[in-house]
């Protein structure tokens, strides 16, 4: 989740008395009711929403409403990413049966929450829908070489053409919802790739929980109410333990962290500095850094501009970054180091040791002076920085959003370290809107993002940094706008290795880290964290190192990772 905006907990401290009277002063009658459910039967959270209480679009994981897939609807399977391991669930199996044919069993006996039998038939219908050319989801069928879907009894059978995309589809298979035929076909192709599929009334899943109020442009919560059908608790007698599930829409960090110390946030999935880790609070793990790593923290160098187009001003520039001073000022040892390949700790096992030895980098000023000498950099006017090679000036300018005063003190950090080797650098503070415009466009010189989440397959990141081709908006993926072909192949080839061919996945691998390395197109810097901070007045046994390892977060694509496990293994303690 990208970090927002953070305050001090004196002020959070002064202000929650505030925002609790002021979430009861303007809430309508369904935010009145969601406060007003039994609190020993009701799980609050924050952290996800932050767009209006809105789309009900199960394909638009960025802005669909918190639980809309996981709590509604499902998918065939599960990810677990601290096991690394698929979970059979709206299918009970699914093998390769020869190199281009996947088949997927369907689990019988799933009722949607309408009471009509779900069918093999509605989960082809599902992922058929990928192939409106608008939808989210269409690579499933663009870029996978999946051709064609059957139904053969409880069976579907996937057939690709040519060396399929496996970590793609491997990617999807616990990502795209299954909904229900019979309610989404009244809808039409553009309302089902753009739009957000109107009253939620048609919310017809499968999942353990059923809506029950709150969805609309200023609605502060979404309440859930458990199924008494959900097709798991007989199945693999799994049982949500709230009765009700009450997502908040907070404005800021700072609204959320005040309503948590008021006592009425159970999971919080917001930001908060290290003082607030306190009390009745637990998290994840019970030392610092207290939260598993989320996705990795980048700086990216716009390389259509010089000098940033030059890989040896880049790792100068990556050299020059003192990133103990970002641990410790921006997050208090809330987040560790990136390793210099920027893979995350649940991939450790395939970063190549003997690669990073050879190319990696790390915080040496004196290593930077002397990548910036050899390559032609030099302060030619005296004025404590380099110019170009051309001798014009070398004026960069780095942005974060305003507000988000993490990576506010981190950019100035970030400046102040290049600073000391001789790159001048200025922080700046646009409005996100205006960022994400500009850094689409090329409208920039360095700036922090981290869109990249867990995922089952490193094949997520590696297209994050070097999809190709490169459009006039870079909307998604490769911010920094950098062509290399060779990257992007072994990327592809990636993509086409399966999982279970580990020589040949770890040698891919190691190819791409060199690659990555030796160019250093992006420069990663930290592990944004997994926020989540557990209130046990009311629920206890939350995910922790030591017992129930489940990803403890509300944000979107995680339920159907392992947070829906959290729900299952919570404790009431029936305090009223």
């Amino acid at each position: 989740m990208i970090p927002s905006r953070k305050r001090t907990v004196a002020a959070f401290l002064v202000s929650a008395l505030v925002v609790a009277l002021a979430l009861g002063a303007t809430a309508g009658a369904g935010e009145r009711s969601a406060f007003a459910l039994p609190r020993a039967q009701t799980l609050y959270m924050s952290g996800n929403q932050w767009s209006p209480n809105n789309d009900l679009n199960p394909a638009k994981n960025w802005d669909y409403i918190t639980g809309l897939v996981g709590f509604a609807y499902e998918t065939p399977f599960r990810y677990d990413p601290l096991q690394d391991r698929f979970i059979p669930w709206l299918a009970t199996s699914g093998t390769w049966t020869s190199k281009s044919t996947f088949v997927m069993t369907i689990r019988q006996g799933v009722k949607w929450s309408d009471g009509r039998t779900l069918t093999p038939r509605d989960v082809k219908y599902s992922f058929e829908l990928a192939k409106i050319a608008t939808h989210p989801q269409h690579p499933l069928w663009q870029d996978t070489g999946l051709r064609s879907i059957a139904v053969s009894g409880n069976k579907l059978i996937f057939s690709f053409r040519g060396t399929p995309g496996y970590q793609q589809f491997d990617f999807y298979r616990f990502n795209v919802a299954v909904v229900p035929q019979h309610v989404f076909s009244k809808y039409s192709n553009t309302e089902i790739a753009t739009g957000n599929l109107g009253s939620p009334r048609n919310i017809v899943g499968t999942g353990p929980y059923r809506y029950e109020s709150g969805v609309g442009a200023s609605s502060q919560t979404v309440v859930w109410k458990k199924s008494p059908t959900w097709w798991a608790s007989k199945a693999l007698k799994l049982n949500v333990a709230p009765q009700y599930v009450v997502d908040i829409h907070n404005a800021s960090n700072a609204a959320a962290l005040a309503n948590l110390l008021a006592g009425n946030i159970d999971l919080f999935n917001n930001f908060a500095p290290k003082s607030a880790i306190k009390g009745r609070f637990t998290t994840y793990f019970d030392r610092a850094p207290y939260h598993l790593g989320a996705n990795t923290t980048w700086l990216f160098p716009n390389t259509t501009k010089k000098p940033l187009n030059d890989k040896q001003f880049r790792k100068a520039l990556a050299n020059s970054i003192n990133m103990k001073q970002i641990l410790d000022k921006a997050y208090q040892g809330l987040v560790t180091k990136a390793s210099p390949t920027g893979l995350l700790p649940i991939w450790d096992k395939w970063i190549d040791k003997k690669v990073v030895k050879q190319l990696g980098f790390s915080y040496n000023p004196a290593k930077a002076k002397s990548l910036l000498a050899a390559a032609g950099y030099r302060d030619r006017n005296g004025d404590g920085f380099v110019e170009n090679k051309d001798g014009s000036a070398i004026d960069l300018k780095i942005v974060c959003p305003n507000g988000w005063s993490d990576w506010m003190t981190s950019i100035q950090i970030i400046a102040d370290s290049a600073k000391a080797v001789g790159i001048k650098v200025t922080p700046a503070y646009p409005e996100y809107a205006t960022l994400v415009d500009d850094r689409g466009h090329a409208r920039f010189d360095l700036l922090l993002g981290n869109d990249r989440q867990m995922s089952n397959t490193p094949w997520t990141y590696y297209q994050y940094l070097f999809n190709l081709p490169i459009l006039e908006n870079q909307a998604t993926m490769n911010y920094e706008r950098y062509a290399n072909q060779t990257a992007w192949r072994l990327t592809n080839q990636l993509d086409r290795t399966p999982s279970s061919n580990k020589k040949a996945y770890r040698a891919v691998m190691s190819k791409l880290q060199r690659v990555f390395l030796q160019d250093l197109p992006v420069i990663p810097l930290w592990y944004n964290g997994m926020w989540a901070m557990f209130n046990t007045q009311y629920w206890t046994n939350w995910p922790s190192e030591q017992d129930a390892q489940y990803t403890p977060a509300s944000w979107r694509n995680y339920w159907q990772m392992t947070s829906i496990d959290m729900l299952t293994h919570l404790k009431s303690t029936n305090n009223r």
